[in-house]
């Protein structure tokens, strides 16, 4: 491979981007498994490198998920698509270590989410809750016991890598010792009139198992549980499901590129809401003057 070309391979479950320059080694990664195609990649890239392909659906079934693709010939490892990436399923490393370029360089803010547990106030009675309404197996239960009884949990460990703040642990939790700060929030339109008898491919494809089928085999938003990641969206056959996001959770940085970033995640009134009209507008301009990765 020539300095400063990007190779591509793409293997079962991982798609990786690799450029080497000196004294830099840039390497992108893709999960298959936590990639859900809800496609924010795909909007919110400025080199438009990623490419979403449809999911493969079958009398109202998702047999395969919508797939990303990386065009290696645009991307520029700036890092974009990792900092909004809803499911944790890119990864950028720079010699070897993760870090993502454009918040290094405070064009891109990090996102502001947490999950804080009172391991004190646990009750073994709730019989794991937490850990087992996690839809990512992000939660890890670690407890004392005698014979096959739960005396005691000592602490609930949370794999931040894995967890996508959904907030079903705090939800699920019977002590409200678990809370959960998203950083993304919005809402969701569904019209049912639209869903074909039998179909829920909004349901296989919800990250956080925000979309389920009631009673009529109609299915219902528990938005209390969503992301906001637009996966469902994206796969919906009819059409059927519309996301809006209405707020994003950021450290403070003020940039072209992440104003820019912004309006496409969400939309151009949250922009002058939050920034003014003018200030927006001015903040655009300055994208045209950003080095890129």
């Amino acid at each position: 491979m020539k300095r400063g070309a990007v190779a591509k391979r793409k293997l079962d479950k991982e798609l990786i981007l690799e450029r080497k320059m000196l004294p830099t080694r840039h390497v992108l990664k893709l999960d298959y498994d936590g990639c859900v195609g809800c496609g924010i990649c795909v909007s919110i890239c400025p080199e438009e490198a990623p490419k979403l392909f449809p999911a493969e659906v079958s009398h109202g079934k998702l047999m395969k998920n919508a797939l990303i693709d990386v065009d290696p010939t645009k991307c520029t490892f700036c890092g974009e698509c990792v900092v909004l990436c809803p499911t944790n399923a890119l990864k950028i490393e720079v010699n070897s270590e993760e870090k993502i370029p454009v918040v290094e360089a405070e064009v891109f803010p990090i996102l502001i989410k947490d999950i804080t547990v009172d391991v004190r106030k646990c009750d073994p009675l709730c019989a794991l809750a937490c850990q087992k309404d996690c839809p990512v197996e992000a939660i890890d239960v670690v407890v004392e016991k005698k014979g096959e009884v739960v005396e005691k949990i000592l602490d609930v460990k949370v794999n931040r890598e894995k967890c996508i703040f959904c907030g079903r642990c705090g939800i699920a939790c019977p002590q409200n010792v678990i809370h959960v700060r998203k950083p993304i929030h919005g809402f969701i339109r569904l019209d049912t009139n639209l869903c074909p008898k039998g179909c829920q491919v909004c349901v296989d494809v919800c990250p956080s198992k925000a979309v389920t089928l009631s009673q009529d085999g109609k299915p219902a938003v528990f938005e209390e549980f969503c992301i906001y990641c637009g996966a469902c969206q994206e796969s919906c056959p009819e059409r059927a499901i519309t996301v809006e996001r209405t707020q994003v959770l950021h450290s403070e940085v003020k940039s072209g590129a992440w104003i820019v970033a912004l309006e496409k995640l969400t939309s151009s009134d949250l922009l002058f809401k939050k920034f003014g009209a003018k200030s927006a507008k001015k903040l655009r301009e300055v994208v045209s003057k950003i080095d890129r990765f």
